[in-house]
């Protein structure tokens, strides 16, 4: 087994992005050009942050659909007006810092078409977001030339094609990507459109692809996208077994979430030359900080302490896995679940609760990335039982706030704010925190 995966260093508290932070994050051409008095009103709201990612034929992530929801605001719903959508994109840009949250791939967001007459979608970065807007938008040649002006502006546009005729005629010059939804048309309803789409040379997305036999199906007609949670469980299989390089790191982390003597960790590590190349590649970053070149097991373990290994060592865990490209994103799913779960701990636990946290986080989705049963998983770490009872029973004092991380990363703002209220935690804090996740998560992986 390979470890040439070297997560990158973990950042202390102090280094994290904190609330204020978060609330002034902003683009620069947005900052100084949309007026003062809708950002602050934007502000009052509380908003929350969901991606989606959509995928090529390959599972390749190109994309992520950005979700922006306030609160009481239903899952599906886009803002119901101009001003309405005006005011999250602004928000959006200069509370949440969307561009962060999506790294380098491009952000699609769902808008009411008279967003489109705002000149608030101007804003935007142009290389940075897809404007999706209904059919129903293009109810006249004004709203067509709009349309044409922002595509020859440089911005990229989503229609969303829900029957044929005429509204096809003139698709090549109103966007630039066509979105399907098979919860809304069957496959075969959607080939016929997309016989009349396909000559036009538009991107074609297919949203609401939550099977790997949809996602077959529709491969056969060959779209450009693919959107939905086809990838999310992928097959287990009892018998899988676990190659002896990760055993060897489960071990460990066993050794160091019982807090072993570091003699007895360090000798673990010397039975596998690979794992003591890469802990020392670890220690000896740049992130870490250190003025002076460490060279033995024994210091770097010292240096690190229990808390950063364990950490490092869940990680690495998942590392020389040979995940497809759709996998790799429920990892990045799991790194996300691990630290907003611990970052809402730490609002109401005690410390080392809190950090245990974020062990069910990132462990929560071991058997899709191992494609083993969660019980062996588990089984094999010898995890504390509350960490246990929480990752595979949703039980016991962790399991809350596993929970309103599930909520937050499904966009169920009724269940954040009902399990916020029963944990007596601040809606606006708890959803800093998850962008401050989602900007970690990235952070890790580059």
């Amino acid at each position: 087994m390979s470890w040439n995966f070297i997560p990158r260093p973990f950042r202390r508290e102090a280094d994290a992005p904190s609330s204020a932070n978060a609330e002034t994050t902003s683009t620069p051409h947005a900052a100084s050009t949309a007026n003062d008095s809708t950002i602050a009103e934007a502000r009052q709201n509380t908003l929350f942050l969901a991606r989606q990612a959509i995928f090529d034929a390959t599972e390749k992530v190109l994309a992520f659909q950005l979700l922006v929801r306030q609160t009481g605001m239903t899952p599906e719903a886009a803002p119901a007006s101009a001003e309405a959508a005006a005011r999250l994109i602004v928000n959006t840009l200069n509370t949440f810092g969307a561009a962060e949250a999506m790294g380098d791939r491009l952000a699609l967001v769902t808008l009411p078409g008279q967003a489109l007459d705002s000149d608030i979608v101007e804003l935007l970065p142009k290389a940075k977001f897809i404007l999706e807007y209904p059919a129903a938008y293009l109810a006249s040649a004004q709203e067509e030339a709009r349309c044409a002006q922002l595509l020859k502006q440089g911005f990229n546009l989503a229609y969303t094609c829900q029957s044929g005729g005429n509204e096809l005629s003139n698709v090549a010059g109103v966007a630039n990507y066509v979105v399907y939804d098979l919860a809304q048309q069957n496959l075969q309803d959607i080939a016929k459109l997309d016989r009349a789409v396909k000559p036009h040379g538009l991107q074609r997305l297919v949203r609401n692809v939550n099977t790997r036999s949809d996602f077959d199906a529709c491969k056969a007609f060959n779209f450009d996208l693919y959107q939905g949670n086809f990838f999310a469980k992928p097959e287990t299989l009892a018998n899988n077994r676990v190659d002896p390089g990760r055993v060897r790191v489960m071990d460990i982390f066993n050794l160091v979430m019982n807090k072993a003597d570091v003699a007895q960790i360090e000798d673990a590590f010397k039975h596998d030359v690979a794992l003591c190349y890469s802990l020392l590649c670890y220690i000896n970053s740049v992130g870490i900080g250190l003025q002076y070149k460490v060279s033995s097991i024994k210091n770097a373990v010292m240096l690190l302490g229990y808390e950063f290994l364990w950490r490092w060592l869940s990680l690495l865990i998942y590392a020389g896995i040979d995940l497809s490209a759709a996998q790799r994103v429920l990892l990045n799913t799991a790194i996300i679940r691990g630290r907003l779960t611990e970052l809402l701990g730490q609002m109401k636990l005690p410390e080392k609760e809190a950090n245990s946290l974020f062990v069910v986080g990132v462990f929560s989705l071991l058997d899709a990335l191992m494609g083993i049963p969660i019980e062996q998983a588990l089984a094999r770490l010898n995890l504390p039982q509350e960490i246990g009872q929480a990752i595979s029973k949703r039980e016991g004092k962790f399991a809350p706030y596993f929970d309103l991380a599930l909520a937050f990363e499904s966009n169920n703002l009724v269940r954040a704010e009902r399990l916020c209220a029963e944990l007596e935690i601040d809606l606006s804090a708890a959803s800093r925190a998850h962008v401050a996740a989602i900007e970690w998560a990235g952070m890790i992986a580059k």
